[in-house]
């Protein structure tokens, strides 16, 4: 970290909303988090498969083509039906956010930051079948043809969205649940008998760097890579340390961390590294027996930062590395499947923790 005064900690909207309504969807998120947060190009899987995640990822494709199975998303040799409305849906998500944005501009409100999430190539390889059944994770050559699609199409999605939405700074986050399972061989092969090799940590490296590098010459002011699990030392060495694919940080999801964990964030945030802190834990997002929303209070949500932080000796300032969000890359899906009132309740809360640190690292 640098030796000047860090005083502003963003807070990140959801990434997943619930409901069909798009327009609605984010007139709620702008409201709420307007300049300086982050407001957020938001899925809404209540759509359908297309307007999933692994929907967005293959409406990103350039010059590769899916179609919907009962077994889910493969590769096809033209564009389809499903093809299109994948990326039908993804260009209008984009315009409908413009709308949204340039109608609060004309009402004199800031046009603020934004922080797109997509599916990193190696999960996305993990979840998208060949033609004939089994997954891209199988090939080789299949693994680095759709990284290289992913990469070339997500610069194309970058470019539309700073052309139409111009944000003040765009944020990228490269997804990437299944990383773990797909450098282990924990996936399973299409049958469910067997599991598919490890791929290995020199090829992983190269497919996430192929979109790091494309993102960053499409105009992504920060890159950043959420492995759903604490950052492990490889991963720290592969894409923060080394020259190649370096990214500006990492999600991390705050309740599960121990204290080693903690440590490496902190030689990472000394590093100069960015964090995109998930605060809640997934039981945390529904309704529970505790009370209205279950949710934690903003002191509550604000120590699961502050207790390690100063345990490590860290100073406040450098909690200007973090951005808070409800939460990282395996439970952002919970958002999709409670109430549009219980998500609100939820990003307003951890709005609220933000400017609560903001005020904190001030006062310190």
């Amino acid at each position: 970290m640098s030796g000047s005064t860090v005083n502003l900690i963003r807070s990140a909207a959801p990434a997943v909303m619930p409901g069909p309504a798009v327009d609605q969807a984010y007139q709620l998120l702008e409201s709420e988090f307007s300049a300086p947060h982050m407001g957020a190009l938001a899925e809404l899987p209540d759509r359908g498969h297309h307007a999933s995640l692994l929907g967005r990822a293959s409406a990103q494709l350039s010059e590769l083509y899916t179609e919907l199975t009962s077994y889910g998303w493969r590769l096809v040799p033209r564009p389809g039906a499903d093809h299109q409305r994948a990326a039908q849906l993804l260009r209008s998500d984009v315009d409908t956010l413009a709308d949204v944005r340039g109608a609060r501009a004309d009402q004199g409100d800031d046009v603020g930051p934004l922080r797109l999430e997509m599916l990193g190539p190696v999960s996305f390889a993990a979840g998208l079948a060949l033609p004939g059944g089994e997954k891209v994770l199988a090939d080789h050559g299949a693994r680095r043809d759709l990284a290289e699609s992913l990469a070339a199409g997500a610069a194309e999605h970058v470019a539309h969205v700073r052309r139409a939405v111009a944000p003040s700074s765009l944020s990228v986050v490269i997804l990437e649940p299944d990383y773990a399972r797909v450098r282990t061989a924990q996936v399973p092969t299409v049958s469910g008998y067997k599991t598919l090799r490890a791929v290995s940590r020199y090829e992983t490296r190269s497919l996430l760097g192929a979109v790091v590098d494309a993102l960053r010459a499409a105009g992504a002011d920060e890159v950043m890579l959420d492995f759903g699990t604490a950052v492990t030392a490889e991963q720290a060495e592969d894409f923060f340390s080394r020259n190649q694919a370096r990214v500006d940080g990492f999600g991390i999801a705050v309740p599960l961390l121990g204290t080693p964990d903690w440590e490496r964030v902190a030689e990472l945030a000394e590093g100069g590294a960015l964090f995109s802190a998930g605060l809640l834990r997934a039981c945390e997002a529904a309704p529970t027996a505790a009370g209205p929303t279950g949710l934690p209070q903003v002191t509550d949500l604000s120590a699961r930062l502050l207790q390690p932080w100063q345990r490590l000796g860290m100073p406040h300032s450098a909690l200007g590395a973090v951005r808070v969000t409800p939460f990282g890359a395996l439970d952002r899906p919970l958002l999709g499947r409670v109430s549009q009132a219980q998500v609100m309740r939820v990003a307003t809360r951890i709005r609220d923790t933000a400017e609560a640190l903001t005020e904190h690292i001030n006062e310190h």
